[in-house]
């Protein structure tokens, strides 16, 4: 990578190349194999992200931003189509997580073995708040609200832990119970 005084163009090439290696390497991932694929010195890694545990929760940090901006995106087009109804930003919710990304599931499923980590966890639970307030303020009872959103969540983990998956109709039948419980 030609040196840059852009140092957030040169932290988006060290997030994505840090995807890369966790992809191939899973969660073994080593600065040197980063920097390597980033095409900056070790030095300028640690210049960015002083350790690994930083860059992972950077990393991390950035999937969850780019999953919001999808969600904010999903919502908006839900909002277009129907209108401000009740339970709009759950149906955002469930039509990205029945939404096949298998780029997104190979770099989660890479992530999964590091989330024992402290260091880690220590911003992401604050960066995904908006999981906790925003179903709430979606019109419907709270409880209904988290029951959904909990529900697509483990639907999405089952791939990361192991579950047996659903059949086609069985996916199906729960996606319409989801998104009939927001209406």
């Amino acid at each position: 990578m030609p040196r840059t005084r852009q140092p957030e163009l040169t932290r988006a090439a060290l997030l994505a190349a840090a995807s890369t290696v966790l992809r191939e390497q899973g969660a073994s991932l080593s600065l040197d194999a980063v920097a390597r694929v980033a095409g900056v010195s070790k030095g300028g890694l640690l210049h960015h992200y002083p350790t690994r545990d930083a860059l992972l929760r950077a990393l991390g940090t950035a999937l969850i931003d780019d999953f919001r901006q999808r969600l904010n995106a999903a919502h908006a087009a839900e909002l277009a189509a129907h209108g401000p109804a009740r339970g709009a930003w759950l149906r955002a919710y469930i039509a990205l997580t029945f939404t096949p990304d298998e780029d997104g599931q190979a770099l989660h499923a890479a992530l999964a073995p590091l989330a024992g980590h402290p260091a880690l966890l220590a911003g992401l639970s604050e960066a995904q708040a908006f999981l906790l307030t925003e179903p709430e303020h979606d019109g419907l009872p709270a409880g209904t609200a988290h029951a959904i959103r909990l529900a697509c969540d483990g639907y999405w983990m089952g791939d990361l832990t192991g579950l047996p998956r659903l059949s086609d109709t069985q996916v199906h039948a729960l996606r319409e119970t989801l998104t009939a419980w927001t209406r």
